[in-house]
Order: C-alpha cells, then structure tokens, then sequence
C-alpha cells in the first residue's frame, strides 16, 4: 500500500498503488517474534462493526477503527469503502460502542477530532492524540493533527 493506504473502488476491489522503495524494511524478525509471543493466546478478527454483537463476551476488548468522519464537509475524501461510510454509519458504530459496554466489554475507538464525533461519545471517555498526515494531494494538508480516542475504561 501506498503510505499505508487502504481503499477500495465501488466494485469492492483495493485500488491504491504500490509506491516506490528502495530499500523496504518490510521484515523486522526480532519484533516479529517479540509480538508472536505476546499475542500467542489472543484471537485477531476482523469484521464489520454490526458483526462484533454476535460474537463479543464480557471482558473482550474491541477495538474499532472506522472510516474517519470527515473534518470538513465535502472536501473530505469519504469513499475509503465501495458503500460509504457517513454520519448513518458513524450513529449505528456509536450505538454497537454503547452495547458492548453495557456488555462488559472493554471498547476502544479512533476517529477525527469533530464536534459530530464527541458529541456520540459524551458518557466515554475522550483523548486527543497527535497523528501524522502524509496523505493528501495538497501539501499543505499533510502533517500532524487532532485524533480522538474513545473508550470506556
């Protein structure tokens, strides 16, 4: 992936371009080996977020990292998924946030640092954390800004 890009056209298919390395360092053993021991007792899925419902227990932990709200209203790039993910979806996500919780499950989540976000959130827990842009056409758009992080613990 191309900066670590993911998205996909509206046929579902991933379109982002490879990019240009010379020197790749794709493989680190050392950490590799050091993250296979701690995550050797942990399962790893991956899903939509309605599908977490029917499978998490009390005292899982799910973490969500949705397609991000957009910080500007229609300058935004929003179609990281073939059928959008927007204000409809970013409700229903806070609504599965809500249950899970209810459930015992430890919840965690990331999005952009908008008012429409906080505002789904307000009996959570809420941190900004600084993340790098490089993404983005225009230089100028590219470098660090506000993220929100989630939770309920």
């Amino acid at each position: 992936c191309f900066n670590g890009l993911y998205r996909v056209n509206s046929s579902g298919q991933f379109n982002v371009p490879i990019g240009s390395y010379k020197n790749p360092d794709i493989i680190q053993e050392d950490k590799l080996r050091k993250i296979s021991k701690l995550l050797k007792n942990v399962t790893i899925k991956v899903m939509s977020f309605e599908k977490v419902l029917n499978l998490a227990k009390k005292d899982d932990f799910v973490y969500f990292d949705p397609p991000y709200y957009p910080l500007k209203r229609g300058k935004s790039f929003t179609t990281y998924t073939k059928d959008n993910f927007l204000e409809k979806e970013q409700e229903l996500l806070a609504e599965v946030f809500n249950k899970l919780s209810k459930r015992g499950c430890f919840v965690m989540l990331s999005n952009s640092d908008t008012k429409f976000i906080k505002e789904l959130y307000p009996k959570h827990d809420l941190s900004l954390v600084k993340a790098k842009r490089l993404i983005n056409a225009q230089a100028s758009g590219r470098g660090e800004i506000n993220e929100v992080v989630v939770r309920n613990y």
